[in-house]
């Protein structure tokens, strides 16, 4: 009776250290959700951008979408060579803009790149991405810095930003 007392207790002990765990987890990183909207439930800000950004191309298709934390609004409609989507903010700040394009506009580099990855025989769909971001430089403790962020506020890091690198090892 002993024993198995210890194995509930052992199996009890392990589900809740497991559910722990899973619920840490959704704490961290807020789930990506992406639902789509109807046109009066966007910002007014948000649909004025976009309406901006399409221009005299009718949008087709609204979103909602939350990442990491903040809530964004996307809106689709058709460009010269495809499908065009655009995020922004919910006050109307552009994020990025993803639009498809035929692979003779993609610079040969990437091309060689994507079909070195996927094999030649691979049907290759391209799609070209624009980020927003800003920089800001400014002066601490004596030193010039810089950081680059996100339109959501969001830190992004360069790859050979040694400061970065250096804060993150320390971090570990």
């Amino acid at each position: 009776m002993k024993r198995k007392s210890v194995s509930v207790f052992c199996a009890a002990a392990a589900i809740l250290v497991t559910s722990g765990l899973i619920l840490a987890q959704d704490k961290k990183e807020p789930a990506e959700q992406e639902r789509s909207v109807k046109e009066a439930e966007v910002p007014a800000a948000a649909v004025a951008t976009l309406k901006t950004l399409a221009g005299k191309a009718a949008i087709t298709e609204f979103a909602e979408e939350i990442e990491h934390g903040h809530k964004f609004y996307e809106g689709s409609w058709k460009g010269p060579d495809g499908n065009v989507d655009a995020l922004v903010t919910e006050v109307g700040d552009l994020v990025e803009i993803e639009e498809v394009i035929p692979a003779g506009k993609v610079p040969a580099p990437a091309r060689a790149e994507a079909e070195k990855e996927a094999g030649k025989e691979a049907k290759l769909m391209w799609e070209k991405k624009t980020v927003v971001m800003y920089e800001v430089h400014f002066k601490k403790d004596g030193k010039g810095r810089e950081m680059i962020l996100t339109p959501d506020g969001r830190r992004f890091h360069e790859e050979g930003d040694e400061k970065q690198d250096k804060d993150e090892d320390e971090d570990k």
